[in-house]
């Protein structure tokens, strides 16, 4: 297990010690704490904006699993006609037919890799259609933690800090900590 999943997998374990700190008593500090949270699926799921995002989406996808559906077609008639003609080719020619149709995989293969692969167009598209939405979400989350003093804003969803007042951030004195050590 890498360290990032460990810590992602420890991350409710931490939001709860924050969240009783904040509320426990004889802090010595004064100050409230506003917490919120958000629930980002169901904002993916009812916001117009991503609704219009997976109309597009789903259109390119189908275009490209016709393309798909079509070189499997070519190369299946390829098979099917190399299959029915062996017999009377030429040893030259069945050689030739058959690296066709090897080259023709190989190109499927490839195909297949560039679209659907990690980094393929699917992803990159993907990504494409989201990072928009999820900017217009961070700004909201942004500017309603600002204008209404919450100090933490969580989702749901994942249990991920969307937005947090930076005077919270202990990031720099852990860092420091660990380096001096």
């Amino acid at each position: 297990m890498s360290l990032r999943n460990l810590v992602l997998r420890r991350l409710p374990l931490v939001a709860a010690i924050l969240l009783s700190s904040l509320a426990a008593p004889g802090t010595g500090s004064a100050e409230e704490y506003l917490i919120g949270f958000v629930n980002s699926e169901r904002i993916f799921a009812e916001y117009r904006g991503t609704q219009e995002a997976q109309n597009a989406f789903n259109s390119e996808l189908e275009r490209l699993s016709a393309e798909l559906e079509q070189r499997k077609r070519d190369l299946e008639q390829l098979q099917t006609d190399y299959e029915s003609q062996a017999l009377i080719l030429s040893e030259q020619k069945r050689r030739e037919r058959e690296e066709e149709i090897q080259r023709k995989r190989s190109e499927l293969d490839a195909f297949v890799r560039d679209i659907w692969g990690p980094n393929g167009q699917v992803a990159q598209r993907n990504e494409q259609l989201t990072r928009p939405i999820i900017e217009k979400m961070n700004e909201v989350l942004t500017r309603i933690g600002e204008e209404e003093g919450f100090s933490i804003i969580f989702d749901a969803a994942d249990g991920n800090v969307v937005y947090a007042d930076r005077a919270l951030d202990l990031t720099d004195r852990v860092l420091e900590a660990l380096n001096t050590e």
